[in-house]
């Protein structure tokens, strides 16, 4: 049985999160055996551990990447429900009508709840990093590696997914664009008003995070996900290399973010038309090229809610017509594609996503997200070389990808310029659809949200907004009205006072 520590408050960016967590196993089991006060403790290296675990189960949260009914999901599913990639249904219960309208402002209570849910990540993560040198001996010092190299990753990842949301500008260098607070300790104080950096301090303070993890991680006392595994829950080297890798898509790092992914292509090697192990990434019966999933076990929930109700078979949003059929012969994923089958279902009289309906061949909602795999990589790695005057090995990337998806993919020659960006940027869109990527690749390629076919048809969506021109405020998410009023630090952006 698993041990649970409970009942830790802490003030970070004014918000007051509760925090709980569980030991260092396999996430499954959550009865509370003991409590601790993190003001005083762990109080030993086996209950630091604990800590870092407590950490992982935040990722699991709700709003993080799992899901509600109907809500939540906020760097799961929400950022496809955002863009064009999903519908709202009209079986939808609409609890998620002001994301999908595009109608939020700093009264929603999902924007409080999306702002909230990566520092629970953080502050366990610098409970850690405050305490296991307390424990450090000669005998430990290769476990102290893991727990703090785990630890810096998953600060490192939790502060680049908020300013992902909440940031208006991805701007590496800026110095005046404010990103936001960096927050590097856990302090239990209502007086804790941290103000707003810039994207350049911000950025430092990442990458700083996901250096000083990388040798801790290459000198540990065990294998952190077993090869024969099924799934890979904890944040190995490899999840480093692919954290970096998305961070420096992002801030335009070009060379460094295909060194990165290269890292991390070399470590977890590419699915190669293979139905079984490409679609057992979804349903836990094969790791493929996963480089790190969320991991659910029963009563935990999941993923996939906010998008499809597993347990009965109600879809509040469907994949556009743009992006697939029931037909299979019609939008960027066609029958052809191993993706086809891995990712949708006909349910009822459509197409639905279906993904995460549950693990083996149960339909009850109970699956992991999968945060890092090697599709991605070889897509950050074709888009950097493209954007590096290196489009005859950007177009070999993406032909590779193609050609481990597609049956009968004839590699095609000649792209470059902008046909080919958009070339990678179509096949982000078939690779990930689901995965928590579209909004955002909208948003830092400055793109118009147009909404498909489906958009205005009152018999299909309820949805009425169709359209997001680059410019519109609702890119960037408001800090909550909470927030603003506890902490008079934080500015508040642009178009929401």
């Amino acid at each position: 049985m698993l041990n649970t520590i409970k009942k830790i408050s802490v003030s970070l960016a004014s918000a007051i999160v509760l925090l709980q967590s569980c030991s260092q196993k396999d996430l499954v089991d959550l009865t509370p055996e003991f409590s601790l006060d993190a003001l005083s403790n762990p109080s030993s290296m086996k209950q630091v551990g604990e800590v870092l675990t407590g950490a992982y189960a935040s990722f699991r949260d709700g709003n993080y990447f799992g899901s509600g009914s109907g809500t939540g999901g906020g760097w799961a599913l929400m950022p496809d429900v955002l863009s064009d990639n999903l519908y709202e249904t009209i079986e939808s219960l609409a609890n998620s009508r002001a994301m999908a309208d595009w109608i939020y402002n700093s009264s929603t209570g999902q924007i409080a709840t999306f702002y909230s849910a990566p520092y629970a990540v953080i502050a366990r993560a610098n409970i850690v990093l405050r305490d296991v040198d307390k424990f450090t001996t000669a005998a430990t010092q290769k476990q102290a590696n893991r727990y703090k190299g785990q630890a810096y990753a998953m600060r490192a990842l939790a502060h680049f997914d908020l300013l992902r949301y909440f940031a208006s500008s991805y701007d590496r260098n800026s110095t005046t664009a404010l990103a936001m607070p960096y927050i590097k300790e856990f302090i239990v104080s209502a007086s804790a008003k941290p103000s707003r950096i810039t994207n350049k301090d911000y950025y430092d303070q990442v990458l700083a995070d996901l250096s000083a993890a990388i040798p801790l991680l290459s000198n540990v006392d065990a294998v952190i996900n077993p090869s024969a595994g099924l799934s890979r829950p904890y944040i190995d080297l490899a999840t480093i290399y692919a954290i970096q890798a998305r961070v420096y898509l992002y801030a335009g790092m070009w060379p460094e973010a295909v060194t990165a992914a290269t890292n991390a292509i070399n470590l977890r090697p590419l699915v190669n038309l293979d139905q079984t192990a490409f679609s057992g990434m979804y349903n836990q019966t094969n790791a493929g090229e996963i480089i790190w999933n969320v991991q659910f076990e029963a009563g935990q929930s999941g993923p996939t809610f906010l998008v499809y109700f597993a347990t009965n078979s109600r879809s509040y949003f469907r994949p556009a017509l743009e992006i697939a059929t029931t037909t299979g012969t019609s939008g960027l994923i066609q029958s052809n594609d191993i993706r086809y089958s891995a990712y949708f279902s006909t349910v009822g009289s459509g197409l639905a996503l279906t993904k995460y309906r549950g693990k083996n061949a149960v339909s009850d909602g109970n699956a992991n997200f999968i945060v890092f795999r090697t599709g991605e990589m070889y897509l950050i790695r074709a888009e950097a070389r493209a954007k590096n005057s290196q489009e005859d090995l950007a177009l070999n990337d993406l032909n590779a990808l193609r050609s481990a998806r597609i049956t009968g993919y004839t590699p095609v020659t000649g792209l470059t310029g902008t046909p080919l960006l958009n070339a990678i940027a179509d096949e982000r869109r078939r690779e990930l659809v689901g995965e928590g990527h579209r909004f955002f690749d909208l948003k830092r390629t400055t793109r118009t949200i147009a909404r498909g076919s489906t958009c205005g048809n009152t018999a299909l969506s309820p949805t009425g907004n169709c359209t997001l021109a680059p410019t519109a405020r609702e890119w960037t998410l408001p800090i909550p009205e909470s927030v603003i009023r506890a902490n008079g630090n934080l500015k508040q952006n642009d178009g929401y006072n």
